[in-house]
Protein backbone atom coordinates (compact mmCIF):
# COMPACT_ATOMS: atom_id res chain seq x y z
CA UNK A 1 0.00 0.00 0.00
CA UNK A 2 1.14 3.42 -0.61
CA UNK A 3 -0.20 5.74 2.42
CA UNK A 4 -0.04 4.58 5.80
CA UNK A 5 -1.88 6.34 9.07
CA UNK A 6 -1.52 4.73 12.58
CA UNK A 7 -3.58 6.21 15.95
CA UNK A 8 -3.29 4.90 19.56
CA UNK A 9 -5.37 5.75 22.71
CA UNK A 10 -5.18 4.83 25.93
CA UNK A 11 -8.86 3.37 27.48
CA UNK A 12 -10.11 3.03 30.35
CA UNK A 13 -11.88 -0.53 29.92
CA UNK A 14 -10.54 -4.63 29.88
CA UNK A 15 -9.15 -5.32 26.93
CA UNK A 16 -11.01 -8.32 26.19
CA UNK A 17 -14.08 -5.89 26.41
CA UNK A 18 -12.77 -3.52 23.80
CA UNK A 19 -11.87 -6.06 21.83
CA UNK A 20 -14.98 -8.01 21.80
CA UNK A 21 -16.89 -4.49 20.91
CA UNK A 22 -14.83 -3.30 18.21
CA UNK A 23 -15.12 -6.42 16.37
CA UNK A 24 -18.73 -6.37 16.64
CA UNK A 25 -19.32 -5.48 12.98
CA UNK A 26 -23.37 -4.44 13.84
CA UNK A 27 -21.25 -1.58 16.38
CA UNK A 28 -19.06 -0.14 14.05
CA UNK A 29 -21.15 2.31 12.73
CA UNK A 30 -21.44 3.96 16.43
CA UNK A 31 -18.17 4.72 16.38
CA UNK A 32 -16.22 4.71 12.87
CA UNK A 33 -15.64 8.02 11.46
CA UNK A 34 -17.55 8.24 8.14
CA UNK A 35 -19.20 4.96 8.14
CA UNK A 36 -22.74 5.14 6.40
CA UNK A 37 -23.30 1.39 6.09
CA UNK A 38 -21.53 -1.57 6.73
CA UNK A 39 -23.55 -4.82 5.54
CA UNK A 40 -21.93 -8.37 6.03
CA UNK A 41 -21.93 -10.47 2.45
CA UNK A 42 -21.07 -13.74 4.20
CA UNK A 43 -23.34 -15.77 6.84
CA UNK A 44 -20.06 -15.92 8.93
CA UNK A 45 -19.70 -12.09 10.51
CA UNK A 46 -16.71 -12.95 13.02
CA UNK A 47 -13.35 -14.16 12.60
CA UNK A 48 -11.00 -14.64 9.12
CA UNK A 49 -12.86 -15.02 6.16
CA UNK A 50 -16.46 -12.77 7.40
CA UNK A 51 -16.90 -10.34 4.35
CA UNK A 52 -18.82 -7.06 4.23
CA UNK A 53 -19.19 -3.98 2.14
CA UNK A 54 -18.36 -1.01 3.46
CA UNK A 55 -19.58 2.64 2.36
CA UNK A 56 -17.59 5.76 4.64
CA UNK A 57 -18.11 9.25 3.48
CA UNK A 58 -14.52 11.39 3.76
CA UNK A 59 -15.28 14.11 1.53
CA UNK A 60 -16.25 11.90 -1.41
CA UNK A 61 -18.29 8.44 -0.66
CA UNK A 62 -15.94 5.25 -0.89
CA UNK A 63 -17.09 1.73 -1.26
CA UNK A 64 -15.37 -1.19 -0.04
CA UNK A 65 -15.61 -4.98 -0.22
CA UNK A 66 -13.28 -6.00 2.90
CA UNK A 67 -12.37 -9.68 4.24
CA UNK A 68 -11.16 -10.38 7.96
CA UNK A 69 -7.78 -11.81 7.15
CA UNK A 70 -6.01 -11.98 10.40
CA UNK A 71 -8.18 -12.72 13.41
CA UNK A 72 -6.76 -13.42 16.91
CA UNK A 73 -9.37 -13.16 19.58
CA UNK A 74 -9.43 -10.29 22.54
CA UNK A 75 -6.07 -8.81 20.32
CA UNK A 76 -5.80 -8.72 16.45
CA UNK A 77 -8.57 -8.22 13.42
CA UNK A 78 -7.14 -7.27 10.21
CA UNK A 79 -9.70 -6.27 7.55
CA UNK A 80 -8.74 -6.33 3.82
CA UNK A 81 -10.54 -4.95 0.67
CA UNK A 82 -11.27 -7.65 -2.34
CA UNK A 83 -12.83 -4.92 -4.27
CA UNK A 84 -13.51 -1.03 -4.26
CA UNK A 85 -10.49 1.22 -2.63
CA UNK A 86 -7.38 -0.64 -1.88
CA UNK A 87 -7.06 -0.56 1.64
CA UNK A 88 -6.31 -2.64 4.96
CA UNK A 89 -7.05 -1.89 8.33
CA UNK A 90 -5.36 -3.36 11.87
CA UNK A 91 -6.96 -3.00 14.70
CA UNK A 92 -4.54 -4.32 17.69
CA UNK A 93 -5.76 -4.41 21.35
CA UNK A 94 -2.84 -4.39 23.96
CA UNK A 95 -3.77 -4.78 28.03
CA UNK A 96 -2.50 -2.11 29.83
CA UNK A 97 -3.70 -2.98 32.99
CA UNK A 98 -6.55 -5.54 34.39
CA UNK A 99 -8.99 -2.81 33.45
CA UNK A 100 -7.34 -0.64 30.73
CA UNK A 101 -5.79 -0.90 27.51
CA UNK A 102 -4.56 0.26 24.27
CA UNK A 103 -6.04 0.32 21.09
CA UNK A 104 -4.14 1.08 17.32
CA UNK A 105 -5.46 1.50 14.22
CA UNK A 106 -3.70 1.56 11.22
CA UNK A 107 -4.78 2.30 7.98
CA UNK A 108 -2.79 1.38 4.67
CA UNK A 109 -4.70 2.71 1.52
CA UNK A 110 -3.66 3.21 -2.40
CA UNK A 111 -5.27 5.82 -4.82
CA UNK A 112 -3.67 4.39 -7.46
CA UNK A 113 -0.22 4.81 -9.23
CA UNK A 114 1.50 7.20 -10.84
CA UNK A 115 2.44 10.63 -9.51
CA UNK A 116 -1.48 11.47 -9.55
CA UNK A 117 -2.21 8.67 -7.36
CA UNK A 118 0.57 9.48 -4.72
CA UNK A 119 -0.12 13.51 -5.25
CA UNK A 120 -4.08 12.64 -4.21
CA UNK A 121 -2.35 10.05 -1.27
CA UNK A 122 -0.45 12.91 0.62
CA UNK A 123 -3.62 15.28 -0.12
CA UNK A 124 -5.96 12.83 1.63
CA UNK A 125 -3.63 11.51 4.32
CA UNK A 126 -4.53 14.38 6.62
CA UNK A 127 -8.23 13.72 6.29
CA UNK A 128 -7.72 9.94 6.68
CA UNK A 129 -5.28 11.16 10.14
CA UNK A 130 -8.53 13.03 11.33
CA UNK A 131 -11.24 9.86 10.32
CA UNK A 132 -9.10 7.26 12.07
CA UNK A 133 -8.17 9.83 15.33
CA UNK A 134 -11.57 10.68 15.47
CA UNK A 135 -12.81 7.06 15.52
CA UNK A 136 -10.58 5.87 18.21
CA UNK A 137 -11.58 8.64 20.24
CA UNK A 138 -15.34 7.82 19.82
CA UNK A 139 -14.71 3.91 20.23
CA UNK A 140 -13.21 5.12 23.57
CA UNK A 141 -15.86 7.34 24.82
CA UNK A 142 -18.19 4.36 23.12
CA UNK A 143 -16.73 1.88 25.56
CA UNK A 144 -15.66 3.71 28.72
CA UNK A 145 -19.40 4.28 28.85
CA UNK A 146 -20.60 1.01 28.86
Amino acid sequence: MANSVSVENDVNVASDVAFAYLSDYTKIADWLYGLSELKALTEQTRGVGAKFDGTIKLGAKLQSHLEVIEFEEGRLMVLDSFKGIKNTSHWLVTPTGATTCKIKVTWDYDLGGGIAGKALGKVVEPVVKIAAGASTKSLKEKLESL
